[in-house]
């Protein structure tokens, strides 16, 4: 016992006379080995990307809780990508399958003191929606999408009712699917598409001429039929004068 105290006892000095300077440099270094790291994880914070192509109407999206990152797809591939703040501990954003069922370009929310969700997109009725909002980097909401606000405004004339709205906890993207069960369209349908739609096409230029050809032909007729009336009261003003004179000669040669 006694040589164990002995033995702690110079330690316990000299970490007293630990000169102040080496304390700072220590944190010093401390600080410049953690700064890096947060350096490189907010490096690693996805960026808003546009698909270098002609996009089409996008047609479901993908967020990814794990990367904080929204990923927007047409039938071709992504479209657009941005990333999203999601729910924070506690308040997770649901994992599921979903989809837009009510959409309101400025939103006050009345779940959360009438907070401003400009943009909004909602996938359920219980209060989860896609919305622009600030994007600390990392999940913080009550459990809505947080987007970017520009983003979120420019996307918002893109999408529908309906539309798709994946959320996963990890990395997801949408897979071709094969089967000998599945419906496969038939090759000589496809080639004959193109003819079938110019003829279809041809048939509704005809239809148009016809309804417009039968659209003039009513109006005409709605004018005749509005212009008898005072035809047929003219012509019996004319017969009663005739009578009139009719009688009144009659009565002369009597």
């Amino acid at each position: 016992m006694k040589n164990r105290l002995t033995t702690t006892q110079p330690t316990k000095a000299m970490r007293r006379r630990v000169p102040p300077g080496i304390v700072t440099l220590a944190a010093m270094a401390v600080l410049a080995a953690v700064a890096p790291a947060s350096a490189a994880k907010q490096a690693r914070q996805p960026a808003e990307a546009v698909a270098q192509r002609q996009a089409g109407d996008p047609i479901m999206a993908i967020v990814s809780i794990k990367s904080q990152q929204v990923t927007f797809y047409d039938a071709d591939g992504w479209i657009l990508r941005a990333p999203v703040s999601t729910g924070t501990t506690g308040r997770e954003t649901p994992a599921g399958v979903f989809a837009v069922v009510e959409k309101d370009k400025d939103h006050r929310s009345t779940m959360y003191d009438d907070a401003w969700m400009p943009n909004m997109q909602r996938i359920t009725w219980n209060g989860i929606a896609l919305h622009g909002g600030p994007l600390p980097g990392y999940a913080a909401s009550h459990g809505c999408v947080r987007m970017p606000f520009g983003f979120a405004e420019n996307l918002f004339d893109k999408t529908y009712i309906g539309m798709r709205v994946i959320i996963s906890p990890h990395d997801t993207v949408p897979t071709d699917i094969s089967h000998p069960s599945l419906f496969v369209p038939k090759p000589e349908a496809i080639a004959a598409a193109p003819r079938q739609a110019d003829k279809l096409s041809a048939e509704a230029d005809e239809a148009t001429r016809a309804a417009d050809e039968a659209k003039k032909a009513a109006s005409a007729a709605a004018k005749e039929a509005a212009s008898l009336p005072a035809a047929l009261r003219k012509l019996e003003q004319q017969k009663a004068r005739a009578d009139a004179e009719f009688a009144f000669a009659d009565k002369t040669l009597a």
